[in-house]
Parts: structure tokens; C-alpha cells; sequence
């Protein structure tokens, strides 16, 4: 356990920036293409645009997935739908966060109008005015922290790669990047198994890991089998739960009302914030792999889409509608990536 003081340093970062997780404008799922012509039934026909709305749909476009190439396609297209809920779900969680920690303040209603960024910073701006009146000095804010651990299921994400190339798990030799914590096929430059346990490892794989990961697996194969794969994997992270405890000390409260008030408020909110730093590591590799290959197929242009015959308008729509979301979700997580950095670092989980 690590046990640090502070008062602004940490309440200023674990929440002014955590908030910054949703500053930007809230994800939207796109309205329809430019220009998009006005063809009735096109949500029903397989020729026709990714659904009336344009949204991203992997099963709008018939029986496109007959192919190798079809069968990428529908892999990455789920996946995108996918990354997209837990970007919301993640900026629902931050929202609420603040919102329970506002509630311990006595805020209402009316104070949580506007974004995310606008609430969080209406709720850090009454724990700030708290804790110029109730503590003599920082010292009297005391914080102990373990940070949450997430462990990647390199099995699940080997799988999934190999089932949307059409190939065994084996072939697409899943590695890790972080701790390895399962059998390692290569050298473990950690702590390695001996008799029955030969081949377990506990720390770096350089070779293939199977088992779990602290970190983010990678897999041997095509841009969108590998996004639908990272995604899959990030979708079933098992994490545990922050450990974390402040306190006052007594002897230096001012006001014993409000300092209550501040800790319920910084209890009820802070470990749920705090836990968006431990799931990063395979959220931030799996949006840059998702993007990767989203930038890939717009890139590929008119031919990839014509290459599905009947159904290349509506893939056109679907590639389009997927690209649209870059933007957004790539903006959304670079921001969650150094703020949940940051916020850890203060109370001692380093950066």
C-alpha cells in the first residue's frame, strides 16, 4: 500500500482531469453520408446505403460476409459498434461519478446542467472552496492507494483473430506487452515455472504468451482481424477494484461539517475514477489498432467496395459511417490515456 498527503495535487488532477475523459463533444453515431441519395427501402435491400440512418450496422449489407474479405469486414464493423458503447459507457461512469460526489456536497439538479466537463468542474469547484476552509494545512488529508489491476485474456483475442482469418489460434501468435502471467513459448525474463509449472510465466514473454496479460496483447494478422480481435479482448479485461482510503487528521480540520462533507463526496466518487487508469493500456491499443484499420479501408477506396458487386453501395456507407467516428472515439481515449496517467500519479500509482 502506498500511503501519500496531498490536497489540491491530487483532488485537482483526479478530477479537473479525469473530467476531461468526456470533454470533447459526446460520441455521435453519424447521421448519413454527403449527399446521400434519397433511395427508398435502403435499409432493407442489400445494395443499399448502411442502414436509413447511415449508422454503422454489420448486419445491413446481406450476405457479404460469404467472402474472406466479407468476413473481415463484418468483424471489424461489430467491433466498431462495440469500441463505440464503451466509449459512452466510460463517459456515463465519469458523469455519474461526479454527480454522486455532488450530491455529498449538497448540490441539486440544477447544478448538473451541460457536459460532463461542465458538471465535473461545478463539483471540483465546491471541494476546492471546502478545502480552503476546513484543513490548516495539507498535511491533514491522508491518502492510502493501491491501484486496480486489469489482466487481457490473450486466449480470447487469439481466437477471435484467428476465427476472422479463417485460421487456427496457434498461426496468429498472440504476444504481450506488459506481464505476462500464463505459459510463455519463448524466453520469460521473470519469474519463470520449474517441474510441473515449466513453460509458466510471471513477467516479460518474448515469444508467444497464452494465458493472461497485464498490459495489451497483440496478434499476427490483417488490420481488421486484428482490430476485431484487440477489441474483443478489451471488451472482456477482467480488472479488480482500486483500493482507497482518506482520511482526515483531526487535530488540523477547521470545519468539521464540510470536512465531512468533502470526504464523503471524494469516497463516493474518486475510486471509480481512479479505475479508468487501470483499463487504458488495452483500451488505448485497441482504439489505435480499430483506427488503423478504419483508415485503411477508406484508403482503399472505390475498388474495395465495388469488389462486393450488388452490395457495394451499402458497404461504401458502412466504411464511410465507420471512418466518420475517428475523430471522436481517437480524441476521447488520447484524452482518457493521460489524464487517468496523471490522476494515478498523484496519489502515488506512478504515471
Amino acid at each position: 500500500m502506498i500511503q501519500v498527503s496531498s490536497t489540491r495535487t491530487i483532488l485537482a488532477s483526479a478530477l479537473v482531469a479525469l473530467v476531461a475523459l468526456t470533454g470533447c463533444p459526446k460520441g455521435k453515431m453519424p447521421g448519413g453520408l454527403p449527399d446521400k441519395p434519397n433511395v427508398p427501402g435502403s435499409d432493407k435491400v442489400p445494395g443499399g446505403l448502411g442502414g436509413a440512418s447511415g449508422e454503422v450496422d454489420p448486419n445491413t449489407c446481406g450476405n457479404y460476409a460469404v467472402s474472406d474479405a466479407g468476413k473481415k469486414l463484418k468483424a471489424f464493423l461489430a467491433a466498431t459498434k462495440d469500441l463505440s458503447v464503451t466509449a459512452e459507457e466510460t463517459a456515463k461512469i465519469v458523469k455519474q461519478s461526479c454527480i454522486m460526489m455532488g450530491n455529498e456536497l449538497g448540490m441539486t439538479e440544477a447544478d448538473y446542467t451541460g457536459e460532463t466537463k461542465d458538471i465535473c468542474a461545478k463539483v471540483w469547484g465546491v471541494i476546492d472552496a471546502n478545502m480552503k476552509v476546513v484543513i490548516k494545512s495539507k498535511a491533514a488529508l491522508k491518502v492510502k492507494y493501491k491501484p486496480a489491476v486489469c489482466k487481457v485474456n490473450v486466449d480470447v483475442q487469439a481466437k477471435a483473430a484467428a476465427e476472422c482469418e479463417g485460421k487456427a489460434s496457434a498461426d496468429v501468435g498472440a504476444t504481450c506487452s506488459g506481464t505476462c502471467r500464463g505459459k510463455c513459448e519463448g524466453t520469460c525474463a521473470g519469474k519463470a515455472g520449474t517441474g510441473g509449472n515449466a513453460g509458466q510465466c510471471d513477467g516479460e514473454c518474448k515469444g508467444t504468451c497464452r494465458g493472461e496479460c497485464e498490459g495489451h496483447a497483440d496478434v499476427k494478422a490483417s488490420a481488421q482481424c486484428k482490430a476485431a480481435a484487440s477489441v474483443k479482448a478489451n471488451a472482456d479485461v477482467q480488472c479488480t477494484e482500486p483500493d482507497l482510503d482518506i482520511s482526515f487528521d483531526a487535530k488540523l480540520v477547521v470545519d468539521k461539517t464540510k470536512a465531512e462533507a468533502t470526504l464523503k463526496a471524494l469516497k463516493a466518487g474518486l475510486p471509480k475514477l481512479l479505475s479508468v487508469k487501470a483499463r487504458i493500456a488495452p483500451l488505448k491499443y485497441a482504439v489505435e489498432s480499430w483506427v488503423f484499420a478504419a483508415k485503411e479501408l477508406k484508403d482503399m477506396g472505390p475498388k474495395f467496395a465495388n469488389s462486393f458487386k450488388d452490395q457495394a453501395l451499402c458497404i461504401s456507407g458502412q466504411i464511410a459511417a465507420a471512418a466518420s467516428m475517428i475523430g471522436n472515439i481517437e480524441a476521447n481515449v488520447s484524452v482518457s490515456v493521460s489524464v487517468s496517467a496523471s490522476a494515478s500519479g498523484t496519489v502515488g500509482g506512478g504515471a
